[in-house]
């Protein structure tokens, strides 16, 4: 049996939340996603604040949710609002809907499949700790993703796209700018490449 690290199948099963944003914003109105990602940007935002000036707050949410919380981010500002922020940000920056349905479910599946594949049988290291393990997790997760989307060609460059966007080591939370870089660099690629099933 695989035993994959209980603390990281949290933190990728809370990941998994991702898909309410993901479906609103495919059924939804575009404004009511809107206003909904940015009052929850606020509200985390509020709650990080208090988390990281009070340390009673920051000690029951370190405990409380511990596996949600990674270590180093006992001390500063938890992934969760870098995901929703980037959220915002890529539905207000790009107009074509299926570039960034794309873009989520490339952070909830590959971002999420490269973490476990990689953390559990990851020997191969490439770069930032990454592994090719986890990449190669990452790629097929987000070819699958893409499949529903787009077609073959698109999906295949899509998921090459969005496992070197993963594999970065970024200066600031990857959940953030995954999504952003993603649905741009998916965007610039239509331009040149048909992407429609």
């Amino acid at each position: 049996m695989v035993n994959f690290p209980k603390d990281e199948l949290k933190r990728k099963g809370f990941h998994l939340l991702l898909l309410i944003y993901v479906f609103g914003y495919w059924y939804l109105p575009k404004s009511t996603v809107i206003l909904g990602l940015a009052i929850a940007v606020a509200a985390v935002a509020s709650l990080e604040f208090l988390r990281l000036k009070v340390p009673v707050c920051n000690d029951f949410f370190c405990k409380n949710f511990k596996g949600f919380y990674r270590e180093e981010e006992a001390k500063k500002v938890s992934g969760i609002l870098g995901t929703l922020s980037g959220a915002l940000i890529t539905i207000l920056l790009f107009p074509n809907k299926y570039m960034v349905m794309a873009s989520f479910l490339y952070l909830a599946f590959g971002d999420a499949f490269a973490a476990l594949i990689g953390k559990t049988f990851g020997k191969h290291k490439i770069f930032g700790g990454k592994s090719l393990e986890g990449s190669a997790a990452c790629f097929v997760a987000c070819l699958i993703a893409g499949l529903f989307l787009f077609n073959w060609k698109f999906a295949l460059a899509g998921a090459a796209i969005a496992t070197i966007v993963e594999a970065v080591p970024w200066p600031i939370n990857d959940n953030f700018w995954m999504q952003i870089l993603n649905a741009g660099l998916l965007t610039l690629l239509g331009t040149v490449m048909i992407w429609t099933i």
